[in-house]
């Protein structure tokens, strides 16, 4: 065998494990997961603001991944939107799309847009 080799064995073997867990690079912090275009960036709102704004989902045209992003709005919900468009109002949502309430529609109003 190669000297250094055997000096680097004979070394590993004398050193306890814990002066190899020193020399250890630490694990790379895991990624931040992306944000749609309706969900506020962490710490994004301005002095004096009690939340941040927030770019409206227009019910009407909106695909139904967008949808989702409405709080309350699962897939199914979204596709029972999309079926029962076109709305004026949020009554005329509670309405058309079976399974909405009016309690759920309150949450819903703030991110909602009818235009």
């Amino acid at each position: 065998m190669n000297k250094s080799l055997l000096s680097a064995l004979a070394l590993s073997l004398l050193l306890p494990v814990s002066a190899f867990a020193a020399t250890a690079k630490p694990a790379a912090p895991a990624p931040m997961p992306a944000q749609s275009a309706t969900t506020p960036m962490p710490g994004a709102a301005k002095p004096g603001m009690s939340m941040p704004a927030m770019r409206k989902v227009r019910i009407n045209t909106a695909a139904a991944a967008e949808l989702t992003t409405i709080p309350g709005v699962s897939t199914k919900f979204a596709a029972e939107i999309i079926k029962a468009r076109p709305f004026r109002n949020s009554a005329d949502l509670v309405k058309k799309v079976k399974g909405i309430g009016t309690n759920n529609v309150k949450k819903m109003l703030p991110m909602i847009d009818f235009s």
